[in-house]
């Protein structure tokens, strides 16, 4: 009688089990792209976002500088059906800037910061139809130049969603920030928008075209960046995805090109 309880039993805890993986939500990253859903993790789920290779080359008159990073990482839990903690490093980076007068070049090194953060989904945390979420978030100065910003920072970004067709779907992202000084030892007030649309190509892949701006009031001297951004992001399966991007600058604070190679795993 035991033996057919413990059968019924471990039956019964597959079929849960089964249950619950059949009931997974779609990925829910903020790769690729400037553009954040407003979709949060399953619950009890983990995820890992990491950002394998980013390049990035600007010029002006005076300077040629090319900046590469990797590493950049991005953990995240599902608290509840609606809320996801997070914690991101932005990775170790290299800075190489070249004088186009004197051909001197100077070469900077070193990690990132920290980020904490949570999403809070307010509408459809599978991020399906139309949806909304807010995700505030500071940032710690645990890193250096020429990645780290020295002092610490915070932000808040409202993510939007929309299908607009079957396969089609709309992102804007509002973003207010408490930047950090470019001198390393204050704040100012930043904005940003990202609007992306996406394109799903059967259940593997996603190709998104998107508009970025930024406002940088800092207090050294005001600037607009903004950029056209190419996407495409491949999921062998429900739980995993590659991706890489291209973004190209329409402004001159703005780097010219900048590319991004990256994965993401969910546990």
């Amino acid at each position: 009688m035991t033996g057919i309880r413990f059968v019924a039993a471990l039956g019964l805890l597959i079929g849960l089990t089964e249950a619950a993986h059949a009931e997974e939500r779609d990925l829910c990253i903020d790769r690729p792209g400037k553009a954040t859903p407003s979709c949060t993790l399953d619950a009890g789920h983990f995820q890992i976002e990491a950002g394998l290779f980013d390049y990035a080359h600007s010029r002006d008159s005076e300077t040629v500088e090319d900046d590469y990073s990797t590493s950049d990482l991005l953990l995240v839990y599902g608290v509840n059906d609606s809320l996801e903690a997070r914690i991101g490093w932005d990775g170790y980076g290299w800075n190489s800037a070249r004088d186009r007068m004197t051909g001197l070049i100077d070469r900077t090194r070193g990690a990132g910061d920290l980020t904490l953060s949570f999403r809070q989904n307010l509408q459809h945390p599978d991020g399906k139809g139309t949806a909304f979420a807010i995700l505030p978030s500071v940032t710690l100065p645990v890193g250096n130049n020429p990645i780290g910003a020295g002092t610490w920072s915070a932000g808040v970004v409202l993510p939007f969603n929309a299908d607009l067709t079957e396969n089609w779907q709309l992102t804007l992202d509002p973003e207010f920030d408490a930047a950090a000084d470019s001198d390393r030892h204050g704040r100012h007030f930043a904005y940003a928008l990202a609007a992306a649309v996406t394109r799903s190509l059967g259940e593997a892949w996603q190709l998104s075209a998107e508009g970025w701006a930024m406002r940088d009031d800092d207090p050294s001297g005001h600037a607009t960046q903004a950029s056209i951004d190419f996407s495409a992001a491949w999921q062998p399966d429900k739980n995993r995805q590659v991706d890489l991007s291209a973004y190209v600058g329409a402004t001159h604070a703005t780097p010219a090109i900048e590319l991004v190679f990256g994965v993401a795993q969910r546990f």
